[in-house]
């Protein structure tokens, strides 16, 4: 094996590496979106940031990955903060 094809090896494995990262950022954020579409199956559409947080947790996010995750969608307008402490879906 050539340094260049060693080189290359590494570009790839670092490509690889990215693109995981990239897939599970999106399967948490859709399960997270899964935990909050089970917690607002009521008529009013609302939950408990506190209460997806234990089911988040529970099903083996970290506390920090889920305040991050709730941001997010947050910013992409896929959930807001209705009251403070309660989130709805759009």
């Amino acid at each position: 094996m050539t340094r260049l094809d060693f080189d290359e090896l590494i570009k790839y494995q670092r490509f690889l590496q990215k693109a995981l990262k990239k897939e599970q950022r999106l399967d948490n954020k859709i399960e997270l979106l899964s935990i909050i579409n089970r917690l607002t199956a009521g008529p009013r559409n609302i939950v408990q940031k506190e209460q997806i947080m234990i089911e988040a947790v529970a099903a083996g996010f970290r506390e920090e990955d889920v305040e991050k995750l709730l941001e997010q969608l947050i910013r992409e307008k896929i959930i807001y903060e209705s009251t403070p402490g309660y989130i709805k879906k759009r």
